[in-house]
């Protein structure tokens, strides 16, 4: 918890350096009815732990503002106070990867607990792009924590197809890390990997988004998103790639 809030502070931090005439960019109300996409996508990740591959999931698909909730593809929260160009905001990260944890040695199965992470972030849609800035503690197992910082440029091309190039890096503490990608003795002797501590890891990643227009108010979008890890995770015997991947496709309905 102190780690939470630590990087409150940050984030203040963060919005006190925004210029005065960003502040006043920021208009002060809150849409009082749904603004944004909603509609169901197909979502499809590989970790590249053990011998388990692509997973695939049909959900919800949302991205919109209601008043003071928002719901951001894998996150959901509420705004708080006005920062900069955005809200100092509570947020939950939806987490759609099965830490499933199947050895290649003998075929016998770690399961994982999902993780539940909750925690504190600002989301500042500025003229250059956006930033986002999160903290969370993981109510799960692991109880470690995830951060992040992400950033995405928005590129209007042909026919009003728009491109949102993302780059970022997330850092995962040494109890979050070791939770999800270390082996301990017994786990060990289950699966036959060599036992291994995993320490705090900071991941690189980047990813793409496009928006198609369809007809009227629906959307197609397409996303992919690489995360190279960090040596903490990768040097792990459970994994069988230096990288991981997620990709969906939505179709959604844009209200205004």
């Amino acid at each position: 918890m102190k780690s939470i809030i630590r990087i409150a502070a940050l984030l203040i931090a963060f919005a006190l350096a925004i210029p005065a005439f960003a502040v006043e960019d920021v208009p002060d109300g809150l849409p009082d009815r749904i603004v944004g996409d909603i509609g169901a996508a197909v979502y499809t990740s590989n970790l590249h732990i053990g011998t388990e591959g692509t997973q695939s999931l049909v959900l919800p698909y949302a991205f919109f503002d209601y008043q003071r909730f928002f719901a951001r593809i894998d996150e959901v929260g509420m705004k708080t106070f006005k920062m900069g160009y955005g809200y100092f905001e509570v947020i939950g990260k939806i987490n759609l990867d099965t830490y499933k944890v199947k050895s290649s040695i003998n075929g016998n199965s770690i399961n994982r607990s999902d993780p539940i992470p909750l925690g504190l972030g600002t989301f500042q849609e500025t003229p250059i792009g956006g930033f986002f800035v999160n903290a969370y503690h993981d109510f799960g197992k692991s109880k470690g924590a995830l951060y992040e910082f992400l950033y995405f440029a928005e590129i209007e091309t042909f026919k009003k197809v728009v491109i949102y190039p993302q780059v970022g890096v997330e850092r995962q503490s040494s109890q979050y890390a070791n939770y999800y990608y270390g082996i301990n003795p017994g786990e060990s002797t289950l699966t036959g990997y060599t036992a291994y501590t995993a320490p705090a890891t900071n991941n690189l990643l980047a990813g793409l988004m496009v928006e198609i227009p369809v007809v009227d108010n629906w959307y197609v979008n397409i996303y992919g998103k690489r995360k190279w890890l960090g040596g903490g995770i990768n040097n792990s015997p459970v994994m069988n790639r230096s990288f991981q991947d997620n990709i969906f496709m939505a179709l959604a309905y844009r209200f205004k």
